[in-house]
């Protein structure tokens, strides 16, 4: 089923409900070009809530030829671990974590009815064996080690997500830092090269807003790691 096939998507996801805007050079090619958007949805960021997934998939369905999202699902309990749960509660955690994100996306796209045919939800653990994720991760890790620009927004990210978790005043410990960023660090392939990733000809990733990794890797950067030529980003929002 091609997009010009679904005259009726666009009229149902209501187009008012989103405004997308592409971020970086070459992003509004990409975007127009419609082979592919992704879409990240993690347990801690609750503004794709499930009527704005439904918005959001729908448009996506409407002017792309396929549709992914994924859900974080790693490091979750080694998370709450380090935030002071005993083991046992942490791993009770991250399973109703996790159960709540996927109630989240399933009721989504069953209220996306027809959109919800060429949309793919996935968590980010199944990427983990894949050859063409690693490759890709593989380069990024290799970037952080000499990129200082890169491995500092990636801190500072980290640190940002420590922050709001940690008492005023509280520093973190060695353990939390290394968790988060392995949490980070496990998502950043999706903003180098999720083309090569998802087997697709190009692909937009579709966020709510410009995160500190985005604005650094879409800017104007005249050395260091930089997407793939293929990979765009676009600013989508979604009305409640």
């Amino acid at each position: 089923m091609t997009r010009s096939e679904l005259p009726s998507l666009a009229a149902a996801a209501d187009m008012d409900a989103v405004d997308a805007e592409p971020f970086g050079a070459g992003s509004d090619v990409i975007l127009q070009q419609g082979h592919h958007a992704l879409f990240g949805v993690s347990t801690g960021n609750s503004y794709f809530s499930r009527r704005r997934l439904v918005h959001a998939v729908t448009w996506a369905a409407a002017h792309f030829d396929a549709v992914d999202v994924v859900y974080s699902d790693l490091y979750l309990d080694t998370m709450c671990e380090a935030f002071g749960y005993e083991s046992e509660d942490a791993r009770r955690s991250a399973v109703k974590q996790l159960r709540g994100v996927r109630r989240r996306i399933e009721g989504a796209l069953e209220d996306a009815g027809t959109a919800a045919k060429r949309v793919r939800a996935r968590p980010l653990s199944d990427f983990l064996e894949e050859p063409a994720y690693q490759e890709v991760r593989a380069r990024a890790l290799a970037a952080l080690r000499t990129d200082t620009e890169l491995r500092n927004v990636r801190d500072e990210m980290a640190y940002g997500f420590l922050a709001k978790r940690l008492d005023p005043g509280t520093f973190p410990t060695s353990r939390q830092v290394e968790v988060v960023l392995d949490y980070v660090d496990a998502e950043l392939p999706f903003f180098v090269d999720s083309p090569s990733i998802l087997g697709v000809e190009s692909s937009v990733h579709c966020y709510h807003t410009v995160l500190a990794l985005g604005r650094l890797l879409f800017g104007d950067r005249a050395v260091g790691l930089r997407p793939a030529d293929n990979q765009g980003y676009a600013i989508v929002a979604c009305q409640d």
